[in-house]
Parts: C-alpha cells; sequence; structure tokens
C-alpha cells in the first residue's frame, strides 16, 4: 500500500513540474487557475439585469387610432356586428392609450354595459385633456 502512495505522489509531483516548466514557456505559471478565477468572479459579481421596459407602440400612432376609431365608433345607424367589432377595437386603444400614458383604467376588467360605457366616457375626457383627442371630437 505504501509503494502505491509514493508512486502516486511520484507522478503527482513530475505533473506539477511539467506544468510549472511549460506553463512558464509558453504563457504564464498557472495561467488555468488565473483563467479559472476570472471566470468565477464574473459569475459571482452578476450585476442585476437592467429595468425592462414593456415594448409600446409610439404615442403618435396610438393618437391616430384612437381619433380614426373615435369617429367610426361615434358614427350613428351601423348594424350591431359592425357597431360591436368597433367598440372592441376602440376599447383595446383607449386602454392602450391609458397605460401608454400611465393612467388608471378598467376597460380590461369591466364587461360591456353601463358601467364601461362610464369609464369609456372618463378615458376620453382623459385623454382629451391630454391631448390625445382633439376637443371637437369629443363625445
Amino acid at each position: 500500500m505504501l509503494s502505491w502512495l509514493q508512486d502516486f505522489g511520484e507522478l503527482l509531483l513530475v505533473w506539477i513540474g511539467v506544468q510549472i516548466v511549460l506553463g512558464g514557456a509558453i504563457g504564464g505559471l498557472w495561467s488555468w487557475e488565473r483563467r479559472l478565477g476570472r471566470a468565477l468572479v464574473r459569475v459571482v459579481r452578476h450585476e442585476p439585469d437592467a429595468a425592462v421596459l414593456p415594448l409600446r407602440r409610439p404615442i403618435e400612432r396610438i393618437a391616430a387610432d384612437v381619433c380614426r376609431l373615435h369617429d367610426a365608433f361615434h358614427h350613428d345607424g351601423m348594424r350591431f356586428a359592425k357597431y360591436e367589432g368597433c367598440r372592441l377595437a376602440y376599447d383595446s386603444v383607449l386602454a392602450e392609450a391609458a397605460e401608454t400614458l400611465e393612467l388608471d383604467h378598467l376597460m380590461a376588467v369591466l364587461p360591456p354595459g353601463v358601467e364601461r360605457d362610464r369609464e369609456r366616457e372618463r378615458i376620453e375626457r382623459l385623454l382629451t385633456q391630454a391631448g390625445l383627442l382633439p376637443r371637437s371630437r369629443a363625445a
């Protein structure tokens, strides 16, 4: 048993000697340890992720959609199916405009009805005050 340990120790010493000689001649003493150390420092010193901002359309495009759909939504004499489609599109654009301007709204949670109509009118007023809807078009 003792001879096995001696053989292993001698082999280990020879291996370390070869690394020292080759490391000094080729690329610096224990360069793999330094590279490993730098990699570990990068992993340990992990910087926090940057704040992720939600992707949004430019406010000018949202304003153009709000104005276009406002005119179509407040047009009288539409068939029910066209009115519902226009209402859904108009409500989603109003919600997008309110979120872009960081206004509180309930457009995503209210079911169709009187309360949603009141919320729509409230958001239209706020968008008119913000300059997204011209005053002449506001109902």
